[in-house]
C-alpha cells in the first residue's frame, strides 16, 4: 500500500503530537509526586511531628495533614496560655501575701486589739491572653470600748431620826454617817456603815418612879426649884451596821432599792448639869449617866440617782428595831439617887421605841 507524501507529513505530525501529549502528562505527573514528596519532608523535619500525625492504616490526604497539624498547634497554644495565667497568679499571690504581711505587722506594732477583715473578689475565670485581676480590701474594725463600770462606792450621809415608844418622843438633833459599798452582781451590793446620833432632852416627867398617885419624895419643891422646869440630859448613839441593798433595775440613771441591815448600837444618856447643889437622903446629885449596848434590825426603802459616771445622790427611808436589849432585866435600880434610875428607864423605853430615819447622801463611785 503505498502513501502519498502528504499523508505521510499528516501521520508523522500526529505521532509527533500524540509523543508531546504524553511528555506533558507525564511531567506533570513527576512534578505532582515531587511537590507531595517536599510536603511530606517538611512534615517529617517540623518540631511537631508527633507519631499521631501518621496513619498506619493508609495515607492522609494533605487537608488532612494540614488540619491535623493546625490543631496541634492550637492545643500547644492553649497549653502556652494556660502555663502563662497561672505563673501570672502566683506571682500575685506572693506580692499579696507579702502586702498582707506587712499591713499585719505595722497593725500589731500600733494597735493591740484591731480586727482586720480581708474581702477578696471571687476569682474570675481563666480566659486566654486576660490576666485574672485580684481586687483585695483591709478594713480596719475598730472595737467599741464598753463603760467602766465603777463597783465601789462611798455614801456620806446626813439625816433626822426619830424615837416613838412608851412615854418616849424624841427627835434627834444630828443624824450623820457614811457607808462603804460594793456590787457583788449587777443589781445587788453590800456594804458596812458608820452612823452618829445625838439627841437633847428635857426631863420634866416624872412618871417613871412614882409611888401610886403620889410623886416620889425625892422631888419635892428643892428639887424644883434647883432644876426648875426639869433636868437636861443627851443622849448620844454610836451604829456600826452591816447592809445589802437590792436596786430595782441597773441601767437607769434612777435606780430604786430595797435593802436591810443588822446594826450594834451603843448608847449613853446623861444628865448635863452638875446638880445644881441638890442632894436628897445623904445623897448629892449630879453627873449621873447611863450606858447600853444593844443589837438592831433596819429595813431600808430609797433610791440612787446618778449624775454621770463617778457622782450621784442617795435618799433611803429606814425602820430600825432593837432585836436584844443590853439592860438585864434584873438590873439593880434600888440607888438612892432615883435619877440615875430615871437614866436606865429612859434608855430601856428608847431601846424599845420605834426608830425612823430619813438620810440623804453624796454617792461618790471609785
Amino acid at each position: 500500500m503505498k502513501f502519498s507524501k502528504e499523508t505521510k507529513r499528516l501521520t508523522f505530525m500526529s505521532l509527533f503530537l500524540a509523543s508531546a501529549v504524553l511528555a506533558g502528562i507525564h511531567t506533570n505527573t513527576l512534578r505532582a509526586q515531587d511537590d507531595m514528596l517536599d510536603e511530606a519532608n517538611d512534615v517529617l523535619s517540623g518540631d511537631s511531628l508527633q507519631m499521631d500525625d501518621i496513619n498506619l492504616e493508609g495515607k492522609l490526604s494533605p487537608s488532612e495533614r494540614l488540619r491535623q497539624r493546625r490543631e496541634k498547634l492550637e492545643e500547644r497554644n492553649k497549653i502556652m496560655v494556660e502555663k502563662k495565667i497561672e505563673d501570672i497568679r502566683v506571682k500575685q499571690e506572693i506580692a499579696l501575701t507579702n502586702k498582707l504581711q506587712d499591713a499585719f505587722g505595722k497593725s500589731l506594732n500600733n494597735i493591740n486589739e484591731d480586727k482586720v477583715q480581708v474581702v477578696q473578689a471571687a476569682p474570675v475565670a481563666p480566659q486566654p491572653v486576660i490576666a485574672p485581676v485580684i481586687e483585695t480590701k483591709i478594713v480596719e474594725v475598730k472595737e467599741e470600748k464598753l463603760p467602766e463600770v465603777k463597783k465601789s462606792k462611798v455614801i456620806p450621809y446626813l439625816g433626822a431620826q426619830s424615837m416613838k415608844g412608851d412615854k418616849i418622843d424624841f427627835e434627834s438633833k444630828l443624824n450623820i454617817g457614811a457607808n462603804l459599798e460594793t456590787l457583788i452582781f449587777p443589781q445587788l451590793s453590800v456594804g458596812i456603815g458608820l452612823g452618829y446620833t445625838s439627841l437633847e432632852i428635857t426631863d420634866v416627867a416624872n412618871q417613871f418612879l412614882t409611888n401610886g398617885t403620889q410623886l416620889d419624895p425625892n422631888y419635892n419643891n428643892t428639887y424644883n426649884s434647883s432644876f426648875g422646869t426639869g433636868r437636861k440630859m443627851s443622849s448620844s448613839k454610836l451604829t456600826i451596821e452591816a447592809n445589802s441593798k437590792y436596786f430595782l433595775t441597773a441601767e437607769s440613771k434612777i435606780k430604786p432599792f430595797v435593802g436591810a441591815a443588822l446594826s450594834y448600837n451603843r448608847s449613853n444618856l446623861k444628865y448635863d448639869d452638875a446638880g445644881n447643889g441638890y442632894a436628897y437622903n445623904g445623897v448629892n446629885y449630879g453627873n449621873e449617866g447611863f450606858s447600853s449596848t444593844a443589837m438592831g434590825a433596819t429595813a431600808k426603802l430609797g433610791a440612787e440617782v446618778d449624775f454621770n459616771e463617778t457622782v450621784g445622790l442617795n435618799i433611803d427611808l429606814s425602820y430600825t428595831k432593837t432585836l436584844s436589849s443590853g439592860i438585864s432585866s434584873t438590873a439593880n435600880t434600888t440607888d438612892n439617887n432615883l435619877d440615875q434610875a430615871r437614866l436606865q428607864n429612859i434608855t430601856k423605853s428608847m431601846e424599845d421605841s420605834d426608830i425612823t430615819s430619813i438620810q440623804a447622801g453624796l454617792v461618790v463611785k471609785f
